[in-house]
């Protein structure tokens, strides 16, 4: 899977190239997909493609400027009121970013994961302006637009971080 390893974070999109409704569909059904403890459904989906509130959350944290020119954005919605495993609902959300973010690089989208969740004034602002409910937690937006110029890929891989059988720290 290839996607993995060609994906980088998109922080600059080309603006007012809008993507197809289909494509923005098929990134949410890839993190539908993505594992949820006990299939409890604990996360929902919004996708924003009003060019009003995607500028609204680019003012969503000191880091969420990239937005202002992306085509549309994936908010993911942990819920924890009537599930099973009411602690999961973070790793479910993480879980359906990252599909989000991989199904984007297959199909050829820039796309950059913006942290909402814990940070309190993250979620005020974002409720605030896509109407979510306050028992809800807004978890993450995934940013969602074409590249302006090709995301830098980094190789994360490092072996001193790898230990076989027993916990070792290579680390020197």
């Amino acid at each position: 899977m290839d996607e993995i390893f060609r994906r980088g974070e998109c922080r600059n999109f080309k603006e007012l190239t809008p993507v197809p409704d289909e494509q923005l569909l098929t990134l949410v059904k890839a993190g539908m997909q993505a594992r949820s403890v006990g299939n409890q459904k604990d996360r929902d989906f919004i996708i924003v493609t009003r060019e009003d509130l995607v500028k609204a959350i680019s003012h969503n944290s000191i880091v969420a400027g990239p937005a202002r020119k992306a085509s549309a954005a994936i908010v993911i919605v942990g819920k924890k009121e009537g599930v099973s495993f009411p602690d999961e609902w973070s790793f479910d959300c993480a879980a359906a970013a990252e599909n989000i973010l991989l199904e984007a690089e297959h199909l050829g989208l820039g796309s950059l994961w913006l942290q909402v969740y814990p940070y309190q004034d993250r979620k005020i602002h974002l409720c605030n302006i896509l109407d979510i409910p306050t028992e809800l937690d807004p978890f993450c937006i995934v940013v969602i637009g074409y590249a302006e110029r090709k995301p830098v890929v980094l190789n994360r891989f490092d072996e001193r971080e790898v230990s076989y059988d027993l916990y070792t720290n290579h680390k020197k």
